[in-house]
């Protein structure tokens, strides 16, 4: 054997090591991985799979139990612990939120399934609420959005509100900005109080339905004559109403008819930015429109977008989408913006009407 060709010391062939026996070649075959190894391997990935799983945030869904539910993989981003037909018993939802404790509850239904003790439930067990996005929400900021198993969801109270602590935060908010603005407010009250005696009672007891559709009665600056709905009635008023008097007019384009209802927020019943209470003779026609009780959840306002951008002139459906609009998109920076907006507007006159 030439000294070419002789093993290397402490060889006792190439095929022991894993060479292939072509001459001149060098790859090597890959050893055999031992049955104990490929087990070790497997559960090590069924593991890992299960930690995965494990990790996905938890969910409940609720949705029609028929076939004309909107299709979704949401199975495939979540761990689905359960799915609920609508409509669903707030006792039973209580028992399912404790029992699998859920990061978020899947709404892929119309708003009239869920029902204020199902809110509760979820901001009590600190579970969130997305709704199945609809064209109504079509204003709507992206950051309001979001998209899981294909499908276009929308957070409810978004920002903080919505959840206990962002209401206390907000209460707190309100209560300050009427201390500190307590000094030029009450006289001017006072003074606009007097004017609008010389013709009737200065204060008007309205009907109004705020969070949860609880009826409250707001307090207004009296802008129509004495007994105005006597023969017509509760009507919507216009901007050109007849109703209205001239002192009226002015009080109303320039928003202080709304002075009053500061002993609304004082009672807790409204907040300083919000969608404006409607009367409960209206609200029976409004609810046609697509998740109207949307704007129940939270506590109506003095002021808000719909107010510094449609004014009286604006319709139903306009003043809906700003109170969505707010609804998800609200914090504490938009009701601050909102309120320094509304100041501006009492010295333009609110032109809007």
């Amino acid at each position: 054997m030439t000294a070419d060709s002789a093993p290397l010391p402490g060889n006792d062939s190439a095929t022991s090591h894993g060479l292939t026996g072509t001459p001149g070649s060098d790859t090597r075959k890959r050893p055999e991985i031992p049955l104990q190894l490929q087990e070790l391997f497997t559960r090590y990935e069924q593991a890992t799979r299960s930690e995965q799983h494990r990790r996905r945030a938890r969910v409940v869904v609720l949705e029609a139990n028929d076939a004309a539910t909107t299709p979704d993989r949401l199975d495939e981003e979540f761990d689905v612990a359960v799915r609920l037909p609508v409509p669903v018993c707030a006792e039973e939802l209580a028992g399912v939120l404790a029992g699998v404790r859920p990061r978020l509850l899947l709404l892929k239904h119309s708003l009239e399934s869920i029902d204020d003790r199902i809110i509760t439930s979820c901001m009590s067990a600190g579970v969130e609420i997305m709704v199945l996005a609809r064209p109504v929400y079509g204003l709507l900021r992206a950051p309001a959005m979001a998209r899981f198993g294909g499908l276009p969801w929308i957070r409810l109270g978004s920002g903080g509100a919505g959840r206990p602590r962002g209401e206390r935060l907000k209460r707190f908010f309100d209560l300050g900005v009427i201390l500190l603005s307590a000094l030029v407010v009450i006289p001017l009250i006072a003074v606009i109080a007097a004017v609008v005696s010389f013709t009737g009672p200065p204060f008007y007891l309205q009907r109004r339905v705020g969070t949860g559709g609880r009826l409250f009665r707001v307090v207004k600056f009296r802008t129509m004559r004495v007994g105005a709905e006597q023969t017509t009635g509760p009507v919507l008023a216009l901007p050109d109403d007849v109703r209205i008097t001239r002192l009226g007019r002015w009080l109303r384009r320039s928003r202080l008819d709304e002075l009053p209802q500061l002993w609304n927020v004082l009672r807790g019943e409204m907040s300083l930015v919000g969608p404006r209470p409607e009367r409960p003779e209206f609200i029976a026609g409004f609810t046609r429109l697509p998740d109207y009780d949307l704007r129940h959840l939270i506590r109506p306002g003095l002021t808000g977008i719909a107010q510094l951008t449609g004014g009286y002139a604006a319709t139903v459906e306009e003043k809906l989408r700003c109170d969505l609009l707010y609804l998800n998109c609200r914090s504490m920076r938009v009701d601050l913006t909102l309120l320094l907006l509304t100041v501006v507007e009492l010295f333009r006159g609110f032109p809007r009407g």
